[in-house]
Order: structure tokens, then C-alpha cells, then sequence
């Protein structure tokens, strides 16, 4: 009975963030061994009730999301997504599937890197037939904070660039983003209250 309620728990958690997944998720789907997540919803349509699946997740013995679904209200798919990890829990790649929206499909694969200290240092994403779109490069000072992004087109050009600066506290103080010419676009500054 125990086991019910905390499957119905995980699927609450997953409704309500289908993309991402807390610690505490993982760590509970780790702990219980759950290896897969269906929900479904039941509606009142019309004076009737109306069940129908509305997402699927599978889980590797970590606890992290390999393979998930989201269908829309008639059944169909909207979302598809799976995904690996090395061996410290970081994702290495997704590849990802949106259905028609506006008459145009969305499919596109994602691989990421990572540093020493687990920080994400590249980003790339490619489409359907495997060429490259973007590639984002992340940079990081000493105290692993994340100091710059360069974005990238599929020809290598920069197409933007994003710099950060840290307070004595280690807290964001400043985000430029520059375009392609290293013009400022946008200037972001934080201000904290104690």
C-alpha cells in the first residue's frame, strides 16, 4: 500500500515539472527502484469521464530519466524525449521530438561536455539529419563560476556572447549579452537585500 502512495507522490512531482527533475525526485525513484512512471488524467467531457494517458517516463537504476512521453488531450504524442548519462549523473545527450505545432515538427539532438569539476563546458544541437546548428561554450573562473558563453552557428561564426560578473559574496552581479560584433544587447545588473 506503502508503495502506491509513493508512486502516486513521484507521479504528482512529475506533473507538475515534466522536463526537469529535482534531487529529491531522483533520489526517491532511485531509493523505491521505480523504473517507470505512467499517468494518467481522467475528465469530465461533456458529462462524461474521459481517461486517457498523458505521460510516460522510464528511469535508469539512478534514478534518471532515460525515455519520457507527453500526449496531448486526443491521444496523440506531443513530446518525446530521451536521453544518457556518464557515469557521475550528468547528461551527455537528448534527443528530442515536439509534434507538429504551426504545421512544423521539432527534432533536434542536444550533446553536452562537461569539466573536471562537472560544469558544463559545450553545448551543441543538431537537427534531424545530424548537421550542427548551435554550439554554446561555457567558461568558468576558479571558484567554478560560470564567467562567459559563447554561442555559435553551425558554421562556426559567433552569434553571441554573454559575460558574468560575481560580488565578494560570490552572488551574480552583472550579465552583458553582446551580438555577433560584440555590441552590448542588453545589460543585466542584481542587487540583493539582506
Amino acid at each position: 500500500m506503502s508503495r502506491i502512495i509513493f508512486s502516486l507522490i513521484i507521479v504528482i512531482f512529475f506533473s507538475s515539472a515534466l522536463y526537469s527533475q529535482s534531487k529529491k525526485e531522483k533520489k526517491a525513484i532511485k531509493t523505491w527502484g521505480i523504473k517507470s512512471v505512467t499517468e494518467t488524467v481522467t475528465e469530465n467531457v461533456n458529462g462524461k469521464d474521459a481517461t486517457r494517458k498523458d505521460l510516460y517516463s522510464i528511469f535508469d537504476k539512478n534514478g534518471n530519466t532515460t525515455y519520457s512521453e507527453e500526449y496531448k488531450k486526443d491521444g496523440s504524442l506531443k513530446h518525446k524525449e530521451s536521453n544518457k548519462y556518464d557515469s557521475k549523473g550528468n547528461k551527455t545527450e537528448e534527443t528530442v521530438f515536439d509534434a507538429a505545432n504551426n504545421d512544423k515538427e521539432k527534432n533536434y539532438k542536444r550533446t553536452y561536455k562537461y569539466d573536471s569539476e562537472e560544469n558544463k563546458t559545450e553545448e551543441s544541437e543538431f537537427d534531424e539529419t545530424g548537421k550542427l546548428e548551435k554550439k554554446i561554450q561555457y567558461t568558468y573562473n576558479p571558484k567554478g563560476e560560470k564567467v562567459s558563453e559563447a554561442e555559435f552557428n553551425g558554421m562556426g561564426k559567433v552569434t553571441k556572447k554573454t559575460v558574468y560578473a560575481y560580488d565578494s559574496k560570490g552572488l551574480k552581479a552583472v550579465k552583458k549579452e553582446f551580438d555577433a560584433n560584440d555590441k552590448v544587447i542588453s545589460t543585466r545588473t542584481y542587487k540583493y537585500e539582506f
